[in-house]
């Protein structure tokens, strides 16, 4: 009997423990060891990179980027039942190709452009005196353009001349020979101003080179006169032969002087391939007097103008 209560009490203890083993299983954790399932997340910034390959022209407002993002993501449950997580994300951004710069094809209807080509330099040229500009070639008759009679009249060869007429007249161009009356050489170019008021001259043309800076020298005697006559030196930069053209540049007289030789002298610079010279006397009123004596003139080239930086 012993045996059978002993082998009883052992079979309840035994259900008693089962019993007690099922209970535990169902009951609930309790609040504070719940708490302890928690998640540890990581999170990584993005980075951004820009693969650019060498060299890099100016970036296309309309080309749009492309944007890669990987995440890797890790869980592991631990035997405390905690879970960590890490997340890592990488962005790259990635252009689309730029297309490749090259220079634009030639046009083969368009002429190429012209390489200028370089301004040769000359040198300045032998100055131009004596002779014909000294009046030493001789003379011509000269015929006045309003028929007025010049006795004797006579124009050096190799130049020309112009007078303006009033109601008494016009001036007359005449050899002379005569010592005091001749600067250098054998003769000198005359013209008259006498009971006439008016402007007359000579002038003639010499070769130049544009842009080169010419001085122009003369010599003149010149008779009193009460109502005197003005002289000038005029220059026509182009070759014109115009005494009244806007072209000419006119110059006073430098040494203003009666019944003597005086000089003057004037510096321009041309502009085409003939320069032409001019000698003008003014007289204003009809008063007796003011014959003009030329002589010896010289035009001397001194080469280009220099431009200052």
């Amino acid at each position: 009997m012993l045996e059978f209560y002993v082998s009883r009490w052992a079979g309840l203890a035994l259900l008693l423990s089962a019993l007690a083993c099922a209970l535990v299983r169902q009951t609930p954790m309790p609040a504070a060891e719940v708490e302890q399932i928690v998640f540890e997340v990581q999170t990584a910034t993005p980075t951004v990179g820009i693969l650019v390959d060498a060299p890099t022209a100016t970036h296309d407002p309309n080309i749009t980027p492309t944007l890669l993002l990987t995440v890797t993501l890790e869980i592991t449950e631990t035997s405390a039942l905690t879970a960590s997580t890490d997340i890592s994300a990488t962005a790259t951004i990635l252009e689309a190709p730029e297309e490749a710069i090259t220079s634009p094809e030639p046009d083969p209807t368009e002429a190429p452009e012209a390489t200028p080509a370089p301004v040769p330099v000359v040198p300045p040229a032998e100055p131009l005196r004596g002779g014909v500009w000294d009046f030493e070639d001789g003379f011509a008759e000269w015929r006045n353009p309003y028929g007025d009679i010049c006795p004797g009249s006579g124009l050096a060869v190799g130049w020309n001349a112009f007078t303006s007429q009033d109601q008494f007249g016009s001036s007359c161009m005449n050899q002379t020979v005569w010592k005091d009356n001749v600067y250098t050489g054998e003769s000198a170019q005359e013209i008259t101003f006498a009971y006439v008021g008016v402007q007359a001259g000579v002038f003639r043309s010499a070769p130049t080179t544009p842009g080169h800076r010419y001085t122009i020298e003369a010599h003149m005697r010149r008779e009193f006169s009460p109502a005197k006559v003005d002289v000038f030196l005029g220059v026509d930069p182009t070759g014109g032969t115009d005494w009244q053209a806007e072209s000419v540049q006119w110059f006073p007289w430098n040494e203003d002087l009666d019944n003597a030789w005086s000089k003057t002298e004037a510096t321009v610079t041309a502009s085409g391939e003939n320069m032409t010279i001019f000698i003008k006397g003014s007289h204003p009123y009809p008063e007796p007097g003011g014959t003009l004596r030329l002589d010896s003139i010289s035009v001397v080239d001194n080469g280009p103008e220099l431009i200052s930086e």
